[in-house]
């Protein structure tokens, strides 16, 4: 459920009016208000005085995201990537047994999605320290890719690298 209708659904329950959980709370009806009406700039110490005054207690959470369109399993994967590897298919094996291969084909000729299943199959730091050994056919790929090791504090292992990437790829 929404914080913010979690708030007032809870405050309705209690019988309270926005005036009176504000004087429990210490802050003015305008601030509950706020809360209450999707409100996304929370502070933690108000959200605490409002569980209270609430009488909840409050637990934050991390969730991991869960990425949409991305292939969860190594078989739909491989289903994905299979199209960059034309020369030779791409099997389930390949992924453990020849990664080098499967991330510079990956990366030389994927899109950003392709990258973000390989990550999520291999490990951003196998993906990582692969690309710095990989020699790339075009100097762009190459530059990018060494940029990113740089970036994600991991050395360059041929070369000089730019000081800064760009792009985030994480997202």
């Amino acid at each position: 459920m929404d914080l913010s209708l979690a708030l007032k659904n809870r405050r309705r329950q209690l019988g309270l009016t926005l005036t009176q959980l504000a004087r429990r709370v210490r802050t003015s009806p305008a601030t509950i208000s706020r809360y209450e009406s999707g409100w996304n700039r929370f502070e933690l110490y108000t959200l605490q005085k409002l569980a209270s005054a609430l009488g909840c207690s409050l637990r934050i959470e991390l969730e991991p995201l869960r990425r949409q369109g991305l292939p969860a399993l190594p078989a739909a994967a491989v289903a994905r990537l299979g199209r960059l590897f034309w020369d030779k298919p791409l099997r389930k094996a390949d992924l453990v047994h020849h990664p080098r291969w499967v991330i510079q084909r990956v990366l030389e000729f994927g899109t950003l999605p392709d990258v973000r299943i390989l990550v999520q199959q291999l490990g951003k730091a196998k993906v990582l320290e692969e690309a710095g050994s990989i020699r790339f056919r075009s100097p762009k790929t190459l530059a990018f890719w060494r940029s990113l090791r740089e970036l994600e504090g991991g050395p360059c292992s041929v070369g000089s690298c730019r000081k800064a990437a760009e792009v985030c790829w994480q997202k």
